[in-house]
């Protein structure tokens, strides 16, 4: 039971991620939300030119990006970009394929994934990990139904936190605005 249940607990967290990683970023319309500033504004973080070479390797997904970063999101690309140069070649890989979908994530998904990260590190290690090998190891229908129970155990605590709205019975008319 208890194997189960923290199977259950891994699908959800691998699933959420799944989810807010494979979500495309929403489409462009013709008149971008935030237009690229002519010349970066005070406070704005530094231009891709400012940075150092070592940055911008480590920053390189985000080159095209760059300029639409508000300043805060920018030094928090910095700060994290300063552990780049200690990763194995494998985790610098890593590093820069998860880089731009991240980077394009609305804030909602990017809470999401933080809530779900920090939810998978709850575990001990030994345990995580032995969770995560059992996990690979189900057949794809098994993994399937894992992944349905947690999407709907998670649209059943949507739909608990939405606020709720009265409705009207059909014919009665809303009352008048004075």
């Amino acid at each position: 039971m208890r194997l189960g249940r923290l199977l259950l607990v891994l699908a959800a967290l691998l699933l959420g991620a799944a989810t807010v990683f494979a979500q495309s970023p929403a489409p462009r319309s013709a008149t971008p939300a935030r237009p690229a500033p002519a010349t970066p504004a005070a406070g704005d973080g530094p231009a891709w030119s400012q940075l150092t070479p070592v940055q911008q390797e480590a920053l390189a997904p985000l080159k095209g990006e760059w300029a639409n970063l508000d300043g805060t999101r920018k030094r928090k690309w910095i700060e994290i970009s300063a552990r780049y140069p200690s990763l194995s070649p494998e985790g610098k890989e890593r590093f820069h394929e998860r880089m731009l979908p991240y980077a394009r994530m609305t804030p909602e998904q990017r809470n999401t994934a933080r809530e779900n990260f920090k939810r998978a590190y709850t575990l001990p290690p030994d345990q995580r990990h032995s969770a995560v090998q059992h996990y690979q190891e189900l057949p794809p229908a098994s993994r399937q139904e894992l992944a349905d129970k947690a999407a709907a155990k998670k649209a059943e605590q949507a739909s608990k936190d939405a606020p709720q709205r009265k409705s009207r019975p059909a014919g009665e008319a809303q009352p008048a605005k004075k």
